[in-house]
């Protein structure tokens, strides 16, 4: 049976931000039945680095802001599409903390 909501992948969401996100200090999730969010825990920048994957009516909204100056929007109909493209948000986002948590 396919998992086609964001409450039944919350084990899939979790065990990759644990992947991505053990080494980086200062991250947490949030994880509630129609919405997920990785953010930045930054004490310096008001708006720091997130993401999100929320479902609506019509299917899913995956967002990014960088914490600085990038802010990408994408919409699927489908949740194994949503969830490529926040897994793609992932990985960016922990390559850059990552890149800037070290000066």
């Amino acid at each position: 049976m396919t998992k086609t909501n964001i409450k039944t992948n919350h084990i899939r969401i979790e065990n990759l931000y644990k992947s991505m996100f053990t080494e980086i200090k200062n991250t947490s999730i949030e994880l509630r039945d129609d919405f997920v969010e990785i953010k930045h825990l930054d004490k310096n920048n008001q708006d720091p680095a997130n993401i999100e994957i929320s479902e609506t009516k019509k299917g899913f909204i995956v967002t990014y802001w960088d914490g600085y100056s990038l802010s990408e929007i994408e919409e699927s109909k489908e949740l194994l599409a949503a969830l490529k493209i926040f897994k793609k948000y992932a990985k960016k986002m922990a390559k850059n903390l990552k890149r800037f948590s070290s000066h």
